[in-house]
This record gives structure tokens, C-alpha cells and sequence, in this order.
């Protein structure tokens, strides 16, 4: 497959995460049979801020995490996956897109990790048993309204007892309704931070929720 190589510090180390090339690049290279009705565009190949602090939160966190299983989901290159499993946990990255695990998984192997199981999944659409993970985690999930109700639905089947939820996502007004959304459905939701957050050309106010039910 082609690959570009970055290099990020984050979390206190470096990561190398290939990918096939930048968001504008990989477009250019695509055709129509890419596209269904979902309008799948190809965010996954470009590292977004919200996914650094999502990063960096898991390894400040590997008190919690290790041992126990834990969800990513929209893992695109997969860091915020390898982060977790550089915690401890026993990480599972989901996305909608099967390039995006390819790349993935390489990244896992760059990054000297194993481990990990990843699997083509749509939201709308659980593939766990129930209740099976204490922590579901995911950045930038929420930049379509349509996304919010299937999520509820996947936490609500797939969040262990006692479990917890955590989404960074960049301060963005369509994303703004999701929070009295979740509460409406028995969720109790709490800004942890929010934090300036810049990777490249690219500088976002970043908020980290965290959901539990009630």
C-alpha cells in the first residue's frame, strides 16, 4: 500500500503513523465507487487534534485502563487505539472503513505494539456482546447530527455497569445539541476540560466529556 510516515510527540513519547497520504491527496485519488449513501469521505487519513488530546488523556489514564477492556471508536490511523493499548488495555479500535485498518494495523506494528483487535463496524450496527466494555472512547464522533441517536444506542448496549465514556470533540455548533440529547436518554455528562489543542496547521478548542449513566 502507499504510505507517508508522521511523527508525532504526544502523550510523552513518539508515535509513527503511516497513512496513504493527506485528506486533499487521498481525494484527488479516489473515484465514485467509494461513495454510497452514506457520503463516506475520507477523513481517517488526516490526525486531528481532538484525536491528540484524546491520546493523551488515555495515557494519563493508564491507572484505569489497564487490564480492562477498552472501545475506540472512528479509530481512523488508529492512535487514540494505540494509546490506550500503550496504557494497558485490552483496546479494540472500530471504524467504518476497512482502509483506515489497514493502516491501523501497520501503526500498530510501528509503533512496537500487539494486541489490539480491530474490525470493520457501523454504529448503527453493534458488534459486541452486551455490557462488554468498562470504557468507550472516541474523538471527533460527533461532526453530523445524524451520528448522536445511533451512538446513544451503541453506549447504551455496549457500556459495562459502572462503565465510562470519553469523547473529545472540537467546540463546533453542530455538536452542541449531543449533550442534552445523551442527558435526555438517562446519561449523565460532565466537561472534564477543554483545552487549545494544535497539530500542523491546524489549532482547535477541544472539550473532553465523560458519560456515565445514571
Amino acid at each position: 500500500m502507499p504510505s507517508s510516515e508522521l511523527h508525532i510527540r504526544e502523550g510523552g513519547r513518539e508515535w509513527i503513523l503511516h497513512r496513504p497520504g493527506d485528506l486533499e491527496s487521498y481525494w484527488q485519488e479516489m473515484t465514485d465507487r467509494h461513495f454510497d449513501a452514506d457520503e463516506r469521505l475520507p477523513y481517517w487519513v488526516e490526525v486531528w487534534p481532538a484525536g491528540l488530546r484524546l491520546a493523551t488523556w488515555l495515557g494519563d489514564n493508564s491507572d484505569r485502563l489497564a487490564g480492562r477492556a477498552c472501545l475506540d471508536l472512528g479509530c481512523g490511523l488508529g492512535l487514540s487505539t494505540c494509546a490506550a493499548r500503550a496504557a494497558g488495555a485490552k483496546a479494540v479500535g472500530v471504524d467504518y472503513e476497512p482502509d483506515a485498518l489497514r493502516y491501523a494495523r501497520i501503526n500498530e506494528q510501528a509503533n512496537g505494539l500487539e494486541g489490539i483487535a480491530w474490525a470493520v463496524m457501523d454504529w448503527r450496527r453493534p458488534a459486541f456482546a452486551p455490557g462488554q466494555f468498562p470504557f468507550i472512547c472516541g474523538a471527533d464522533i460527533l461532526y453530523e447530527r445524524r451520528f448522536t441517536e445511533p451512538l446513544a444506542g451503541l453506549f447504551a448496549a455496549l457500556l459495562a455497569p459502572g462503565g465510562r465514556i470519553w469523547i473529545t470533540e472540537p467546540i463546533r455548533d453542530v455538536s452542541a445539541p449531543a449533550w442534552a440529547f445523551f442527558r435526555s436518554r438517562g446519561w449523565k455528562t460532565r466537561l472534564l476540560n477543554c483545552e487549545k489543542t494544535s497539530f500542523q496547521d491546524m489549532t482547535m478548542r477541544v472539550n473532553l466529556w465523560e458519560m456515565r449513566r445514571r
